[in-house]
C-alpha cells in the first residue's frame, strides 16, 4: 500500500483536475494510513520473542516521528512550493514500499522465539530469498547471538 500511496501523490503534481488531485491525494492519504497501521502487526511477527517489546516500540516510536515531522514539512515546504511536500511524501513512500520488499515473509512461518532462530529465519527467508542464492552457513564468522553470547539454553 505504500507503493499505491506513493505513486498516487507522486501523479497529483502532473493532474491539472482539482477533482482529481483531491482523488489522488485521499487515495494517497488512505493508503498511507494503511500502511502506518501495519507496523505494529508486522513488527510484532518479525522480531523474535526475547526482543519484540523493543523492536514493536521502537517501531512504534520511528512511525511517530514521522507523524510529528509530516505537518512541518508539508506546511513550512507548501509555502516555498505546493509541489514540494506531495513530492517529499510520495518519494518517500515510495522508497519505503521498495524497502519494504526486503523484509522477510512471515506467512506460514514459525515466529522466532531467539535471536539465533531469528538470525537463521532471515537466512533463509529473508526479503528477495527467492531471486538470491543459498548461501551454506559458514562457521567461520560467528553470528549476532554468538558474539555477545545471548544463545538461548
Amino acid at each position: 500500500s505504500m507503493l499505491i500511496g506513493g505513486t498516487a501523490l507522486l501523479i497529483i503534481p502532473a493532474v491539472s483536475s482539482i477533482t482529481a488531485k483531491a482523488v489522488l491525494s485521499q487515495l494517497g492519504k488512505f493508503a498511507i494510513t494503511g500502511s502506518f497501521a501495519m507496523v505494529y502487526v508486522y513488527a510484532a511477527e518479525i522480531f523474535p520473542t526475547v526482543v519484540r517489546n523493543v523492536g514493536v516500540g521502537s517501531a512504534s516510536m520511528f512511525a511517530r516521528v514521522g507523524s510529528i515531522i509530516a505537518p512541518y514539512i508539508g506546511r513550512e515546504l507548501g509555502r516555498k512550493s505546493p509541489a514540494a511536500p506531495v513530492i517529499i511524501f510520495g518519494v518517500t513512500s515510495v522508497l519505503a514500499g521498495i524497502v519494504v520488499l526486503l523484509l522477510p515473509e512471515t506467512r506460514n512461518t514459525k515466529l522466532a522465539d531467539t535471536i539465533v532462530e531469528g538470525e537463521d529465519f532471515n537466512r533463509e527467508f529473508g526479503g528477495l530469498s527467492g531471486l538470491r542464492k543459498k548461501k551454506e552457513r559458514s562457521h567461520s564468522a560467528p553470528t549476532f547471538a554468538q558474539s555477545f553470547d545471548i544463545s538461548h539454553n
